[in-house]
């Protein structure tokens, strides 16, 4: 099975910025949106990341 995710959300996510390669933190929205994410694939036993 293939899971494609997108990051959190960020400040800049929520005022509709692109920002490119640059990694700003979370919001408060958006930490809790990884950590929903992180418990719903907590039994999957690879992960492959991109910094795009």
């Amino acid at each position: 099975m293939l899971f494609v995710l997108r990051h959190g959300r960020t400040a800049a996510n929520a005022a509709g910025l692109l920002l490119g390669r640059l990694d700003p933190d979370l919001d408060e929205l958006g930490v809790r949106q990884a950590a929903a994410a992180a418990a719903a694939l907590s039994t999957v036993d690879r992960v492959v990341s991109s910094p795009l």
